[in-house]
């Protein structure tokens, strides 16, 4: 999480310079008290973050369904769902806590923007090749996913509930309507590669629609070899090491993993394994390489000192 404190200058310069700011976020796919807009909207105010003098906005809406959907063409997708909100502003400054990650290797502005733009049916299409799971012998057959799915495409069979494959839509509602837990996200049916290409994607298409007016700050504090989601994010895997300011994703990006393999400290060795371990096959440079060939930035980087 980035310190409320750490926000406060840059949106004082923003109010100074006429801007109207204003703080956001998506809610998360999976089940959390960032899943909902109200209990999102406490978790923002437990970081300070209401404190800060600008409005915050939960955008895509309380189910994560406000979206716009648009036309690509990539390795994965021809098309992407964006929460609506984003489609209206006229520009953004990415703020990301660069540290490791569990599925995605490396949570740095890529990952900011490519899951934290998407909607909830864009998140679950980054995060699985398949409908959501459903864990049969711990179904009572309530019937309330059925009512709630968009796509009419869960049914009950023999007091179980079941997935129409054919017919779901990948919005994940149904995970977060079942008061059982008994839906979830089958979370390892993408590899490594494929889950941070697909990440790198939804990345470019967020930035395109920002245009020049896009700035990414990554913050080089506290980093933990896992998400700060996570109930144990981890031990540090480097000292803190300041802030990183630039107009392109893939080139910030990339020198934070430079800067985090080559560091080292108390029992903190260096090497690239500080990520790569956190998840078998997986490797920073699938999202950085892909990005690149989306034309969402350069690998190439030169770090101006202030």
């Amino acid at each position: 999480t980035v310190p409320a404190g750490y926000i406060s200058g840059i949106i004082s310069v923003l109010l100074q310079k006429g801007c109207f700011p204003f703080l956001t976020d998506t809610n998360v796919l999976y089940r959390d008290d960032r899943d909902a807009t109200l209990t999102h909207l406490e978790v923002a105010s437990k970081n300070g973050y209401d404190r800060l003098g600008t409005p915050i906005v939960i955008a895509g809406g309380d189910n994560s369904d406000n979206s716009v959907s648009i036309k690509g063409k990539s390795k994965y997708y021809d098309e992407f769902h964006i929460a609506r909100e984003y489609t209206e502003v006229e520009g953004m400054i990415a703020l990301t806590h660069f540290k490791g990650h569990g599925l995605a290797c490396i949570g740095g502005t890529i990952k900011n923007l490519g899951m934290g733009c998407a909607s909830r049916k864009g998140k679950f299409a980054m995060h699985a090749n398949i409908t959501p799971d459903i864990k049969k012998k711990k179904c009572i057959g309530c019937g309330l996913c059925v009512k709630k799915c968009p796509a009419h495409a869960i049914s009950l069979v023999k007091k179980t509930a079941s997935i129409n494959q054919a017919k779901c839509i990948g919005c994940a509602q149904c995970v977060h309507t079942c008061p059982h837990g008994v839906i979830g996200i089958p979370w390892f049916s993408v590899t490594p590669q494929e889950f941070q290409e697909k990440i790198a994607e939804y990345a470019n298409c967020a930035r395109n629609l920002f245009g020049k007016k896009f700035f990414a700050v990554n913050f080089l504090v506290n980093i933990t070899s896992l998400c700060d989601c996570e109930t144990n994010p981890g031990k540090k895997i480097a000292p803190d090491m300041g802030v990183l300011f630039s107009c392109d994703p893939v080139a910030i990006d990339r020198a934070c993993v430079d800067m985090v393999t080559a560091a080292q400290g108390p029992d903190i060795p260096a090497g690239e394994e500080k990520f790569s371990r956190t998840r078998p096959g997986s490797h920073p440079h699938f999202q950085l390489d892909h990005a690149e060939k989306t034309g969402l930035g350069r690998n190439d980087y030169e770090i101006i000192n202030l």
